[in-house]
């Protein structure tokens, strides 16, 4: 199979594509350069999606794939279209294979596909009646699976950043055993060994001679039966979850990195409300404040002001009337001046010291009327004790001025205000980036994912009940003294004969694949280039092992391998498995280097790509396959090269010739 060109129209960053991939038979490779988000992996998806349908699950979906440049200017309609050729029965075959999708009068997705084979027209849609549809669908992937099965696509069509999960255990045992058996043609012999062993069960019935014998044997019969039918039905729908899996990961991947974007956008407005409600509650806190300021204004602002100025008054006021507290409480009462009098009086009437004579009550009233004539001279007695107080507690006063703090939260709070409309502004625009995507094939894919499991589980429970069956129908006797039947006796070898046949086929494909890989194990695997003593694949195809051994003996075990030699040692099995299968189908690698480091990319660049397939298509960045270095070692065998641009203004990409500016030399 070799892809001739491919044109996209409205489809993602596409808005008109028309790429020439024919190649040369001694250059086989067609390199198309781009720069992050250029293009590189939309192309890989058009030409997936024209082999093999774009599987658009909503009107949303639709509108995501939809070149955003062409809305408002193009007909809302998808068209992919591939033009490739093929070999049947020794003859070049030229196919155009078209799918164009659109939305319906109620807004669901539709498709219609259109094969042309050699001007014989194959075409059905979803206007086609059920039966016809049918009959045309079904000639469309009977060519597509001989050029290239679905199932094998991704073997041949990958990401090399994302090889190397193909070394998982059980992806690993798959991909060999998919190859294996349809890619090299062995399904056919495992069919005619199953279908002679139903024959064989069937005749072995009718030659047993008593009747319950014979009834519990094709009881026994029966049950395998519907349990081989349910293990293919089973077999039938994991495959399908597997592929499922496999064409819309890369989407889940996207749509899950987006719905956590999502929750953090969710998370930023949330945020950016909770500031704008703590604004709002500080311009309330300030309305109260203000409101509390104003209403006791003389008090926090007046009476200071006053205080200050009367201050040194108040002072001398307050200690005057403290002096005189403290004569007063010096004072003598009337009792004991009468008795001080009396007692004076009679010392000065025993000294002889009086001239007149003075009574006791003279001498009293004397003594008490001086002291009041002293009184007269405070200036401040007409102050009773209860104002003196009232003066003291006004020097004692320390009045709080709130105004200073009261402007600078008015001024700050200024700032906070001006501030929410941004805020507010930038609140809806986060809205309206988490309104964009249909996350409905999240739970779709996460609940295949759990299908996936159920599957297995129920396969292996399956597999478990036809081997105790087996068991059972390996009980039952022959009779021996029946007459001979060819036909049975030929059945009975059938099986073994089929399975003969498919093991001694594997032998010799693995022998190949086996000699093919250390060769290039021992060129390409930087890390033991040179020291691969030998490839190991099993014989078994039930329980397919691949093993790596040093020239030292000892087993080189793929999973202690760093990321980047397992990406080589995968793609070495590729190459090996496309070079020995019935299939011959063009490879296409995105993101060409994967995680190489320089030494292997050098080995890659001289000695896998250019021998890889009859048509190789690189998808690279100039970090990756780089001028001056990387890209004159290929450029021998490379057939055309183009560089994808994209146009951010207009929302699209678009192809130049060469390689970011180099053209390709005769």
């Amino acid at each position: 199979m070799i892809i001739k060109r491919i044109k996209a129209r409205n489809f993602k960053t596409y808005l008109d594509l028309d790429l020439d991939l024919s190649v040369q038979i001694d250059r086989p490779i067609i390199l198309i350069g781009g720069a992050n988000g250029g293009g590189k992996t939309t192309l890989f998806e058009a030409i997936y999606g024209a082999l093999y349908g774009l599987h658009i699950i909503s009107a949303k979906h639709f509108n995501e794939l939809l070149n955003a440049g062409a809305i408002g200017r193009e007909d809302k309609k998808i068209v992919l279209e591939l033009y490739f050729s093929g070999m049947v029965i020794n003859e070049e075959q030229q196919y155009v294979l078209t799918r164009t999708y659109l939305l319906n009068p109620s807004g669901n997705p539709v498709e219609s596909v259109k094969l042309n084979l050699n001007g014989t027209i194959f075409q059905y849609g979803t206007a086609t009646p059920p039966a016809q549809r049918a009959v045309q669908e079904a000639e469309v992937s009977k060519i597509i699976k001989a050029n290239l099965p679905q199932e094998l696509s991704r073997y041949f069509l990958f990401d090399a950043m994302e090889a190397g999960t193909l070394l998982k255990e059980d992806q690993l045992n798959r991909v060999i055993k998919e190859n294996i058996e349809n890619v090299m043609g062995f399904n056919k012999y495992m069919a005619m060994a199953k279908s002679a062993e139903n024959l064989y069960r069937v005749y072995t019935a009718q030659r047993l001679q008593v009747e319950n014998e014979k009834q519990e044997y094709l009881g026994l019969v029966e049950e395998r039966n519907k349990l081989v039918k349910e293990l293919d039905e089973n077999n039938l729908v994991l495959q399908d979850a597997l592929q499922y899996s496999v064409a819309n990961k890369e989407l889940y991947d996207g749509l899950k990195g987006g719905l956590n974007q999502e929750a953090t956008i969710k998370s930023k407005i949330d945020q950016i409300t909770g500031q704008i409600l703590a604004i709002e509650k500080k311009e309330d806190s300030y309305l109260d404040t203000t409101e509390a300021f104003v209403k006791d204004i003389e008090i926090n602002v007046c009476l200071p002001k006053l205080i200050e100025t009367i201050k040194s008054e108040i002072i001398l006021i307050v200690r005057e009337r403290h002096q005189k507290e403290q004569q007063d409480n010096t004072n003598i009462g009337p009792d004991k001046i009468m008795a001080i009098s009396e007692a004076i009086l009679r010392y000065l009437k025993d000294k002889k010291l009086l001239v007149n004579d003075v009574t006791l009550s003279e001498l009293v009233d004397y003594v008490i009327s001086f002291a009041n004539t002293s009184d007269s001279s405070d200036v401040y007695s007409f102050l009773e004790h209860s104002e003196v107080s009232a003066l003291e507690a006004l020097l004692n006063q320390r009045p709080v001025n709130n105004f200073p703090a009261i402007y600078q939260q008015q001024v700050e709070l200024n700032l906070s205000l001006a501030q929410i409309p941004g805020m507010q502004a930038q609140i809806e625009q986060m809205k309206g980036q988490t309104n964009s995507r249909d996350y409905t094939l999240l739970k779709v894919y996460e609940a295949n994912e759990a299908n996936i499991i159920k599957f297995e589980i129920r396969k292996n429970e399956i597999t478990a009940e036809i081997g105790k069956v087996d068991k059972r129908l390996h009980q039952f006797d022959i009779q021996t003294n029946q007459e001979p039947d060819p036909r049975y006796e030929a059945l009975g070898k059938l099986n073994s004969f089929f399975l003969d046949v498919a093991n001694k086929l594997l032998k010799v494909k693995k022998q190949q694949i086996e000699l093919k890989m250390k060769q290039d194990l021992n060129i390409n695997l930087a890390a033991y280039r040179d020291v691969i003593e030998r490839v190991e694949l099993s014989e078994n195809l039930a329980n397919l092992t691949f093993k790596i051994f040093h020239t030292s003996g000892n087993e080189v075990y793929l999973n202690q391998l760093n990321t980047a030699s397992k990406q080589v040692v995968v793609q070495v099995l590729l190459k090996a498995l496309h070079e020995y299968g019935d299939y011959d189908p063009p490879v296409m690698i995105d993101t060409v280097m994967g995680v190489l480091d320089e030494e292997s990319r050098l080995t890659v660049l001289e000695n896998y790509f250019p021998s890889l397939s009859d048509q190789t298509i690189l998808l690279s960045s100039d970090s990756e396959i780089r001028k001056g270095k990387d890209y004159e070692r290929i450029e021998p065998f490379v057939s055309k090269t183009y560089t994808l641009i994209r146009d951010r203004e207009k929302q699209l990409t678009t192809i130049s010739q060469g390689y970011f500016g180099s053209a390709l030399k005769n």
